[in-house]
């Protein structure tokens, strides 16, 4: 097998792997978390028998066992049954379907799981244009990236670049990812919410984290090389060194045999 058809198989499993690993995820965050933020998205809950007959603040908590309890109040907050509002101390019965306008799951005290919709790019830029202007800006620009770093790739040797190149289709795989639900939703859906006490970081999905790991990597990636450059050029240089004065001294004797055959 060529060294093209190994990095071409290599690259696309990569960006497969990503893609499919981000939308899963994305599917699986719309189907268990809600926000308040967005009337149109809830979850609803089927009530089965062995949860049947106790107030749906206690059936929240069985059947969220991670929430906190400051989440079982907001998510309560936001119950309705049959398009009516139903209360903390009200008694929830078997087959009962209950929507939940709020649902969020905490993994530990600095992660929290948060259905976010985010229309713009990181940090919301552009958050506030219009849905056709950003899509057809944020499909543009993110087609434009993947086919220069693509054309990278290709310009690049398996042999002595592995590295560089799987770096490369990690970020591709993530900009795919989010590049789909610009297509499909018109925004990208975030759900991973990392804070410290009150101070959150902006929410992010799996297509981010590949695209910020796949930077951090190659720029560990270009540090090596620029060591490696560096480390290679001192060798480099000391051999220089180290023929020439071998040549002079070469030199020197051949002058010493010279004057005494001529002695």
């Amino acid at each position: 097998m060529s060294n093209a058809i190994k990095k071409t198989i290599a690259v696309l499993l990569v960006i497969i792997f990503a893609v499919l690993f981000d939308q899963i995820t994305k599917f699986w965050a719309e189907d268990n978390f809600a926000s308040l933020r967005y009337p149109d998205h809830q979850i609803e809950m089927t009530v089965q028998p062995e949860h049947a007959g106790v107030t749906l603040e206690d059936f929240v908590k069985k059947t969220n066992d991670s929430l906190s309890d400051e989440n079982v109040l907001r998510t309560v907050a936001s119950a309705t049954r049959d398009n009516n509002r139903i209360f903390a101390s009200d008694i929830v019965n078997d087959g009962d379907k209950i929507s939940f306008g709020y649902m969020s799951r905490t993994v530990n005290p600095f992660w929290d799981y948060q259905y976010a919709r985010n229309p713009g790019a990181a940090f919301s830029f552009l958050a506030d244009q219009s849905e056709q202007f950003r899509r057809i800006f944020f499909g543009i620009t993110g087609i434009v990236a993947l086919i220069a770093l693509g054309a990278f790739i290709g310009f690049s040797s398996w042999k002595n670049d592995k590295r560089l190149i799987i770096t490369l289709a990690c970020v591709m795989g993530g900009a795919l990812g989010n590049i789909i639900d610009r297509f499909r939703l018109g925004y990208v859906i975030d759900f991973i919410s990392w804070h410290v006490g009150e101070h959150y970081w902006p929410t992010f999905n799996i297509a981010d984290v590949f695209v910020t790991c796949g930077i951090a990597l190659l720029l560990i990636e270009l540090l090596v090389h620029k060591d490696k450059n560096k480390t290679n050029d001192n060798t480099a240089k000391k051999d220089d060194v180290t023929k020439s004065a071998n040549t002079e001294e070469k030199t020197a004797n051949t002058e010493e045999k010279t004057a005494e055959s001529a002695a």
